[in-house]
């Protein structure tokens, strides 16, 4: 499963009431293949699910994997970040290869925008 921290379900939940989704909506949270045989991460909001969707609960935000996705993401976690020049979402994989120079399995989301989010 993957896991959103309390202040980055905060932060969805905002983007989510800003953006009108139907009670079908939710953060989809996905995979592409990246380099170095390593997926990048990325997130967006949506308005409808997929019938193949693995769909859950974290922190009170639902979250939308389709299954390719889930197998990559299993154990990831979500997190906010902010400091003086940015803000933005981190997708976390523990089990991230790190010596791929595209930054192995972990990915910042910047400036909280709404939207696609690739990292």
């Amino acid at each position: 499963m993957i896991q959103l921290t309390s202040i980055a379900a905060e932060k969805i939940k905002v983007l989510m009431s800003q953006q009108d989704l139907s009670e079908e909506g939710g953060l989809r949270i996905y995979a592409n293949s990246g380099c170095c045989s390593n997926s990048s991460f990325g997130m967006s909001l949506e308005n409808k699910r997929h019938p193949e969707d693995n769909v859950f609960d974290s922190q009170g935000v639902r979250v939308l994997v389709d299954p390719a996705s889930f197998a990559q993401l299993e154990g990831a976690s979500v997190e906010y970040y902010k400091d003086d020049n940015a803000e933005g979402f981190t997708i976390m994989k523990p089990k991230a290869q790190s010596n791929c120079g595209c930054g192995g399995g972990n990915c910042s989301c910047g400036n909280g925008g709404g939207g696609s989010c690739n990292c």
